[in-house]
C-alpha cells in the first residue's frame, strides 16, 4: 500500500501542462436544501407503474434501493402508506434529480416530447433540408418530403466538482432528427428501389410497435412486408419510410443524382449552425436563459431555479482540469525510437518488432471480381511498392516501411457480376478453395468486393463467408470495397497507410506501442466487449459477450484471448471462465512471485443490468493473485452521456494550408481531463488537429467512471491510461475514439456474432492458429 501511495503522489506532483478553465453545456440548478417525503419499502419494482396510476398527479413517486419515495405535488387525492421523513438534498440528490426529469417537461408545455427521459423535443421553426437545398440551388418535387430537424435534450445530472459538494445540473445536447414523410407510392414511381427498406407507422398508438418491417413489394396501394413485427401487408397510406440515414441516402441519390453530394455538403453546413463549437455554445446559452425565466415546479411548496453555466477550473484548491502529457508512439523496446505521430514514426524507424518479425516474405491471397482486375492490380502495386515522391502520404510502400523481404500476391479472379447477389458468397468460396488447392499456403487474404455485395445480409455476404472459410484455415482477411480501390490518388495514399498498418497487425506484427513509465511488477488491462445482434430488427436482439483482450501496462499487446461464444444469459460464467484463464496464463507467462505488486484494470463500455461484472472480476483476480499484492480497478468507458466541454480560448487551426477558415474551434486539447465527480472524469480524445472539416461538430469527451469497490482509485491515472490506449488502434494511423481494450473486444464480439450466420462456422482456429493475430481489425 505504501508503494501505491508513493506512486500516486509522484504521478500527481509531476509538472502539468498549462490548462484553461472549461465551460460545460450545463447549468447549475438551485434546489431546496431538504424535501419532506413519504417512504416505504417496496421490493418488487413491477408494482411502481400501478402505484403511479393510482396516485395520478397528486404525488411524484420514485423507487431507489428497495424503497419507494413520495413527494406531494398537490393537495388532496389518494393517501399513501409509509413514514414521513426529511430528505436532505446534499445527502440524497438523486431524488430531486429524478423529479427534475418530469418537471422539465411540465415547465416547457409548448414543446411536445419525442422522448420523456431525458426530455427531448424538436425545434419548432427550423427544418434544415429546405435551407440546404436553397443554399445548393437544388429543387425536386419530392424533396419537401425529406426533413431534418434539430433535436434538443435536457438531462438533469448529479456532479461533484469538490469532494462533499454534490450538485445537480441540467445539461443541454443537440442532435438531428431525420424524417421521410414522402408518399411511398410516389417514391416507387420515381424509380427508387424500395426493396428491403424499413417502414414505420404514420400514426401509432401507445403500446403499438412503430417499426413494421421491411418492404418486399408494393402492389396496387399495398405494401407487402418481410421481417415484419405485425401484419404482413399494410395500405401505403398508413406507412412511411423510416427516417434513417441509409434510407435518406438511397432515396436522394436516385432522386438527385450528382446533386446529392451538393445537398449533403450544404446540409452539413446547416447542421454545423447548431453543432460546431461556437454555435453550440450559443445555443446552450440561449436555452439556459429560457429555462431561467421562471422557477421549475417540483412539488407542493417546492421549486427549482436554473442558475449560472457550470465552469470547471483550477481555482484555489480545486483542481478540476488537467492536460495529460502527449502520448508518444514507440518503435523499439528501449523507447529511444519514438514519435508524436504514428505514420512518420513508422516511416522513419519501421515497426516496433522489426528486428524479430518472423513473416518477412508473406504470401497474400487476393480475391476480386475478374472484371476489376486492372484496377485491383494497380491498387496492389501501390500498396506493395508505394506511390512515389509525388504522394508523400505513401511514397515507399508496405515492403519498405515494414522491413519485409518481399510480398507475393496470389491472385484469385472470380467470374461474378454486381447482380449475382444470391450466389456471390458461394462463388467467392469456391474460387478461393480452388486457388488454395492449387497454390498452397498463404498468410493473409485481401477480399475485394463490389460495394453492393459488401452490404448484403450475413447469410449471403461474401466477405463474412470468405472470412469464415479463411479463419478456419488460420488465415486472417482484410476487406476492401471497389470504391476504395478506385478512389482519387490524393485520397488513396492515406487509405493505404491505414490498410498497411492493419495488414501488418493481421500478419502477427506489432506496428507500434505507446510510452509508459512502469513502476510496479506487472500491470494488466483487460477489455470487455459486448455486441447486440439479431437476424432482423423484428427479432429479439442477442448479446454476444465474454470476449476479452489483454495488454500490459507499457502498451505491448500480450494476449488476444477469445472466450467461448455465449449469449447474454450465460454471460457471468463466460466472464468468470475468461478471467481465470487469462490470469492463470499471464501469471505463469510473467512469472509472478509471492509479494509482487500486480495491478489489474478492467475496461467495460457500459455496466450491464442485473449482472455484477465488477464482483466477478474482483473475485477472479483475488483467487489467482492470492500470493500477490493485487491492486484492482473496474473502469466504465462510455460515449453515452450528456456532458460536453468548451475551451473558449481555442481558436482552432486552419482547415487547410493557407486557409483562413478554422476547424476545431472551442475543442479542448487532446488529453484534457476534467473532474465531474469523485470517481468520474471527462477525457477529450479528439482535438483540432484530428478534426477533419470546419463543419465537424464539437467532439464529445469520453466519460471515465471508476467502480467504488476498486482498490486502485487514482482516476486521473486511469483516464490518462485510457487516452494511451486510444493511440494503440492498428486499424488506422490516427487515434481511435475509444480505447482499444474496449474497441477491439467489441469488434471481436460483433464479428463472432455475425460469423454464427455461416453454416459450419467454428471459432476453434481463433484459439489456436490465430491466438496472436489481430484477425478482427
Amino acid at each position: 500500500m505504501q508503494a501505491q501511495i508513493q506512486e500516486e503522489h509522484a504521478y500527481h506532483t509531476a509538472p502539468a501542462l498549462s490548462v484553461r478553465p472549461l465551460v460545460t453545456n450545463g447549468f447549475e440548478v438551485k434546489l431546496p436544501a431538504q424535501v419532506e417525503a413519504v417512504v416505504r419499502d417496496l421490493v418488487d419494482p413491477s408494482e411502481v407503474r400501478e402505484e403511479r396510476k393510482r396516485i395520478g398527479g397528486y404525488w411524484f413517486v420514485h423507487r431507489m434501493a428497495g424503497r419507494l419515495f413520495y413527494i406531494r405535488l398537490k393537495a388532496g387525492g389518494p393517501n399513501v402508506d409509509g413514514d414521513s421523513t426529511i430528505v436532505r438534498t446534499a445527502d440524497q440528490p438523486w431524488l430531486l434529480r429524478a423529479r427534475l426529469d418530469d418537471a422539465i417537461e411540465e415547465a416547457l408545455p409548448k414543446y411536445e416530447a419525442v422522448r420523456k427521459r431525458p426530455f427531448t423535443f424538436l425545434a419548432q421553426k427550423s427544418e434544415l433540408i429546405a435551407d440546404a437545398a436553397d443554399a445548393a440551388g437544388i429543387t425536386h418535387r419530392l424533396l419537401p418530403g425529406f426533413r431534418v430537424t434539430p433535436k434538443f435534450a435536457l438531462s438533469p445530472k448529479i456532479y461533484e466538482p469538490i469532494d462533499g459538494q454534490t450538485r445537480i445540473g441540467i445539461f443541454v445536447t443537440i442532435a438531428m432528427r431525420y424524417d421521410i414523410e414522402a408518399d411511398i407510392s410516389e417514391l416507387d414511381a420515381a424509380g427508387i428501389d424500395l426493396t428491403g427498406m424499413y417502414v414505420v407507422r404514420r400514426q401509432y398508438q401507445p403500446g403499438e410497435r412503430r417499426l413494421l418491417g421491411r418492404i418486399r413489394s408494393i402492389e396496387k396501394g399495398v405494401v407487402y412486408l418481410f421481417e415484419e413485427s405485425g401484419p404482413t401487408e399494410m395500405p401505403v397510406s398508413d406507412v412511411k419510410l423510416e427516417g434513417s440515414k441509409e434510407n435518406f441516402t438511397r432515396c436522394l441519390t436516385k432522386l438527385l443524382g450528382y446533386n446529392y453530394k451538393k445537398l449533403t455538403t450544404a446540409l452539413d453546413d446547416q447542421e454545423a449552425m447548431y453543432r460546431v463549437g461556437p454555435r453550440f455554445d450559443e445555443a446552450v446559452k440561449r436555452m439556459g436563459e429560457f429555462l431561467a425565466r421562471k422557477p421549475i415546479f417540483l412539488g407542493l411548496g417546492l421549486s427549482a431555479t436554473v442558475g449560472d453555466r457550470i465552469t470547471l477550473d483550477n481555482d484555489g484548491e480545486n483542481r478540476n482540469v488537467r492536460v495529460a502529457s502527449t502520448v508518444e508512439y514507440v518503435f523499439d523496446r528501449t523507447g529511444a525510437k519514438s514519435s508524436e505521430y504514428a505514420w512518420p514514426g513508422l516511416s522513419q524507424y519501421g515497426p516496433y518488432d522489426r528486428s524479430n518479425f518472423a513473416g518477412r516474405s508473406p504470401r497474400i491471397l487476393v480475391a476480386y471480381p475478374s472484371s476489376t482486375a486492372g484496377k485491383v492490380e494497380v491498387f496492389l502495386r501501390y500498396f506493395r511498392d508505394g506511390m512515389g515522391a509525388n504522394y508523400p502520404g505513401f511514397p515507399k510502400g508496405f515492403t519498405d516501411v515494414f522491413g519485409l523481404v518481399k510480398v507475393d500476391f496470389v491472385l484469385c479472379p472470380i467470374d461474378i457480376d454486381i447482380s449475382d447477389r444470391q450466389t456471390a458468397a458461394a462463388d467467392y468460396n469456391k474460387a478461393i478453395q480452388d486457388k488454395l488447392a492449387e497454390s498452397g499456403d498463404v498468410q493473409a487474404g485481401i477480399i475485394v468486393l463490389y460495394d453492393e455485395h459488401g452490404r448484403l445480409p450475413d447469410g449471403i455476404n461474401p466477405y463474412i463467408h470468405t472470412k469464415s472459410l479463411l479463419l478456419t484455415l488460420g488465415v486472417p482477411t482484410q476487406e476492401v470495397r471497389l470504391p476504395t480501390v478506385i478512389q482519387e490518388l490524393k485520397s488513396l495514399q492515406y487509405t493505404l497507410e491505414n490498410f498497411a498498418v492493419s495488414m501488418y497487425a493481421k500478419l502477427n506484427g506489432t506496428p507500434w506501442t505507446v510510452n509508459h513509465d512502469k513502476t510496479i511488477n506487472d500491470e494488466l488491462v483487460v477489455g470487455m466487449g459486448v455486441a447486440e445482434l439479431s437476424g432482423s430488427r423484428s427479432d429479439k436482439r442477442q448479446r454476444f459477450v465474454g470476449i476479452t483482450t489483454v495488454f500490459s501496462g507499457d502498451g505491448t499487446y500480450l494476449l488476444g484471448n477469445v472466450s467461448r461464444e455465449c449469449a447474454y444469459e450465460s454471460y457471468p460464467d463466460a466472464v468468470r471462465e475468461s478471467m481465470l484463464q487469462i490470469l492463470r496464463e499471464l501469471k505463469k507467462r510473467n512469472n509472478w512471485q509471492p509479494g509482487d505488486t500486480v495491478r489489474v484494470v478492467f475496461h467495460a463500455h457500459r455496466p450491464l443490468k442485473r449482472v455484477d461484472v465488477a464482483s466477478i472480476v474482483f473475485k477472479c483476480t483475488r483467487e489467482i493473485g492470492s500470493e500477490q499484492d493485487i491492486q484492482m480497478a473496474f473502469v466504465t468507458i462510455s460515449h453515452e452521456h450528456p456532458f460536453m466541454i468548451f475551451d473558449r480560448k481555442q481558436r482552432g487551426i486552419a482547415a487547410y494550408k493557407g486557409s483562413d477558415v478554422m476547424k476545431g474551434v472551442f475543442a479542448p486539447a487532446r488529453g484534457t481531463i476534467t473532474r465531474i465527480g469523485r470517481l468520474t472524469r471527462l477525457l477529450a480524445v479528439n482535438a483540432p488537429r484530428l478534426i477533419k472539416r470546419p463543419n465537424t461538430p464539437l467532439p464529445a469527451p469520453l466519460l471515465i467512471s471508476l467502480h467504488p469497490d476498486s482498490t486502485f482509485r487514482d482516476v486521473d491515472y486511469l483516464a490518462e491510461q485510457a487516452l494511451k490506449f486510444t493511440s494503440l488502434s492498428w486499424r488506422s494511423t490516427l487515434p481511435a475514439g475509444t480505447p482499444v481494450t474496449v474497441f477491439y473486444s467489441e469488434r471481436i464480439a460483433e464479428l463472432l456474432g455475425r460469423l454464427r450466420n455461416v453454416p459450419d462456422w467454428s471459432p476453434a482456429a481463433l484459439n489456436v492458429k490465430l491466438k496472436w493475430s489481430r484477425w478482427f481489425l
